[in-house]
């Protein structure tokens, strides 16, 4: 008799457990595998609980290859499949990418990179799904930051300030050329009411409303609310790994604290990935 038990045809909710794993966000999905095709119940439960931590890290998923990761994701959303300025494709499915880097040069790195996915294009309803696949036995973790809990720490007359103004995001010097795109700085969860801050440091550009100067000084200013530990997660890679986030109340930083081929792939997906 075969003693390994079969896979049930569909996840369901009473298959996992939740674990957070900050006071403010961030949790991890326990028991679950991430190959077994979701349904709709267990879709829908995977959303309410992004919705509710923002960041979701599942460990061992061995069994979860690129067409594996592609399945899950688009559960979510549409992945986006056009070709990238730095991140080629997996072959024959463009909606995951190869994320490859060394760190060599650590000295010359940006010091702050704080960034969220998506805000170079014209949708901000971004989720993003990365998996290890090749990572050093310790450090080159990734820190998030809750841009929810951020906005919620500002005070009052700064928050009805904030809740008018537009932001110019741009590629920079990674896409030379590429049109710019407006967004508010202030976005809210359509569900629950919640609002988040939504400007970042590697692609925002200016405030429209505001002189330069005024601009700049802002900016700065908000940039630097993400450096504060009570609003940050650090998720520690391991083999097996997988990380879900949305890209509209969180931000990313990539920690590069030693020199390592790191392989990842990565799904971002657009439009209903919170509905």
């Amino acid at each position: 008799m075969n003693s390994i038990a079969a896979k049930p045809a569909e996840l369901t909710q009473d298959l996992y457990d939740v674990s957070p794993l900050t006071g403010t966000f961030g949790a991890q999905i326990n028991g679950i595998d991430l190959s077994v095709p979701l349904g709709e119940a267990g879709a829908r439960h995977i959303r309410e609980l992004l919705r509710q931590y923002k960041v979701l890290v599942f460990r061992d998923q061995f069994s979860v290859g690129p067409k594996e990761l592609l399945a899950f994701a688009e559960h979510f959303g549409v992945p986006e499949a056009g070709e990238h300025p730095t991140h080629a494709s997996v072959p024959g499915l463009p909606g995951v990418k190869v994320l490859h880097s060394n760190a060599e040069g650590l000295e010359t790195l940006n010091p702050d990179s704080w960034h969220t996915d998506g805000s170079t294009r014209k949708l901000t309803r971004c989720l993003s799904i990365l998996q290890a696949i090749d990572i050093p036995p310790f450090g080159r973790d990734t820190l998030f930051a809750d841009m929810e809990a951020v906005y919620d720490r500002l005070s009052k007359p700064m928050r009805t300030l904030l809740d008018g103004l537009t932001a110019e995001h741009s590629w920079k010097s990674q896409k030379p050329g590429a049109p710019t795109v407006m967004h508010p700085v202030v976005l809210q969860d359509e569900v629950n009411g919640r609002k988040a801050l939504y400007v970042n440091k590697t692609y925002t550009c200016s405030i429209n409303e505001m002189r330069p100067d005024e601009s700049e000084a802002m900016l700065q200013f908000l940039y630097r609310q993400t450096h504060v530990p009570e609003i940050q997660l650090r998720v520690n890679w391991k083999p097996g790994s997988i990380v879900m986030w949305d890209n509209e109340k969180t931000q990313h930083y990539l920690v590069f604290d030693k020199a390592y081929n790191r392989i990842m792939h990565r799904v971002m997906l657009f439009d209903d990935i919170l509905s």
